[in-house]
């Protein structure tokens, strides 16, 4: 049973993402959760963004930041993660709209050593472009989204139209995104959060899963209740073969525990 639910943001100097994103969480059917925004070294926009949303926003809004020292989302995960107080976490980024029952579907379908892990549904540039300049989270209304389907828009329309419900229980890590995923804290604390070895983009998620699942974790795939994808250019994977062979180790090692993770945080916190 879930009694309580902290969602986890990932965000990186894109204030006109994260608005969209946070608009979102403001429409949830769901208004009792809590989110955490991890901030992996924006400047003053997205502090100033923040601290002008949360005034009036429905929900508890916390702001986890750190020193831009280079793509470190798994630290600022860790720190992150050592702040939440909710027993059921939902993981996703500052570039993924939420569907206005993700939380409530989440919350519902949340079972005992189970991994949810949701899907997408990416929108154009073009599309991208002027949701941003509307300022505010787009429809995910069957009509709207066939429409833009039929413009070329988004990329897929099957999993709206799709009843929320789980996949069957497996322990497969290919295919992670780190759009919307989702477990009881616990699990994550028992694995030691993210590996901090992981620097530069790629991997850091599928690691994660990997280890929660070497823990006796399974994973079941959340179909319908996608979020949407905001456009935008590829991070750089200067790291990604280096990334690669870390994550290649854990697999091959069946490794449970992160190498660098919210135990080496000690009581550090940065805000």
């Amino acid at each position: 049973m879930v009694h309580s639910t902290a969602v986890i943001i990932s965000t990186y100097n894109n204030p006109d993402f994260l608005r969209l994103v946070l608009d979102g969480y403001a429409k949830q059917s769901y208004q009792h959760f809590s989110i955490y925004i991890a901030d992996d070294g924006s400047n003053e926009d997205t502090r100033e963004l923040i601290e002008h949303i949360s005034q009036s926003f429905p929900v508890p809004i916390q702001h986890i930041w750190h020193e831009d020292q280079g793509f470190r989302k798994a630290r600022v995960h860790n720190l992150a993660l050592q702040q939440v107080k909710e027993d059921y976490v939902i993981l996703t980024d500052g570039d993924c709209i939420p569907h206005p029952y993700l939380i409530e579907t989440h919350r519902r379908l949340a079972q005992k050593n189970i991994l949810i892990c949701g899907s997408r549904i990416l929108l154009s540039r073009a599309y991208t472009e002027h949701v941003c300049k509307s300022g505010s989270s787009p429809s995910f209304t069957p009509l709207h989204c066939i429409k833009k389907r039929l413009q070329g828009h988004i990329n897929r329309i099957f999993p709206l139209f799709l009843p929320a419900h789980l996949s069957a229980a497996n322990k497969k890590i290919s295919g992670i995104h780190g759009c919307h995923i989702s477990c009881h804290t616990k699990h994550l604390l028992h694995i030691n959060g993210f590996d901090e070895s992981f620097e530069g983009w790629g991997r850091e998620d599928s690691d994660l899963v990997a280890r929660l699942l070497h823990s006796g974790v399974q994973r079941k795939n959340l179909r319908g209740t996608p979020v949407l994808h905001l456009w935008h250019q590829e991070n750089n994977r200067n790291q990604l073969e280096n990334n690669n062979a870390l994550l290649q180790a854990c697999l091959d090692e069946k490794r449970q525990q992160s190498l660098l993770g919210i135990r080496e945080l000690g009581n550090h916190s940065e805000t």
